[in-house]
């Protein structure tokens, strides 16, 4: 994951790629997480000081800004608290409301399982791959397209695997898998190479029983599989 200053030249970008991650789980997770996110990134987009990383409002004007009474409101930051989304920085005090810091990187490791749903291009983006720029004065984003920067699948347990991942979900498949080499394929123990250290912990994580069912399905059973950089 490349996490990026919100200042300088490209800060909108950066600014609209947090906030779509954040957007993204508001509109795909249910319940707490959901609604916190979408307080949060209304509490972002209108009050957040980006240059800083901070944000100083009081619990009235937040709970106004929310909708809510001011006892939901200090809930609801309490629960953000919770989160690790954001942190008390200077305490409230006579006469001066709590300056609070937003955890930028908590905040797109809990939304990365989102990010493919947003588009191949969100996603190849954030986890640092190389995007093409659109060529023409169209306002529509295209979707990830091969830039090069994906060597061809090799003709290898590995890559005979990664072709069903991919005929099964293009989008996950550029997200995630597109960059994983094989290393080492012994004693039923796969071992992959991913270009940085974000996308082994995730697919470690999230997607070893999609690549344990792949290699079944490719004819190669495994027990256990290895992702590291």
């Amino acid at each position: 994951m490349q996490i990026r200053h919100a200042s300088g030249p490209g800060a909108s970008a950066v600014k609209y790629d947090i906030l779509t991650a954040l957007l993204a789980m508001a509109a795909q997770d249910g319940g707490t997480k959901g609604r916190l996110a979408l307080r949060l990134s209304l509490l972002m987009t209108a009050r957040y000081n980006w240059r800083a990383g901070t944000f100083a409002v009081g619990q009235r004007e937040i709970a106004r800004l929310w909708g809510v009474t001011e006892r939901t409101a200090k809930r609801d930051l309490a629960q953000l608290r919770t989160l690790g989304w954001i942190a008390v920085l200077r305490p409230a005090a006579r006469g001066r409301v709590a300056t609070h810091a937003i955890a930028i990187e908590t905040i797109l490791a809990d939304s990365m399982a989102r990010w493919p749903s947003v588009g191949p291009d969100f996603a190849a983006r954030m986890t640092g791959r190389q995007v093409p720029e659109a060529t023409s004065d169209s306002n529509v984003v295209p979707f990830q397209r091969d830039t090069g920067d994906t060597a061809p699948l090799a003709d290898d347990p590995w890559g005979r695997a990664a072709r069903i991942l991919r005929d099964q979900d293009p989008a996950l498949f550029q997200a995630w898998f597109a960059r994983l080499r094989m290393a080492e394929l012994c004693d039923g123990r796969l071992q992959l190479i991913a270009p940085s250290g974000f996308v082994a912990s995730y697919v470690s994580t999230h997607l070893r029983p999609i690549i344990l069912a792949a290699m079944a399905r490719s004819g190669v059973g495994v027990r256990s599989v290895d992702i590291t950089t």
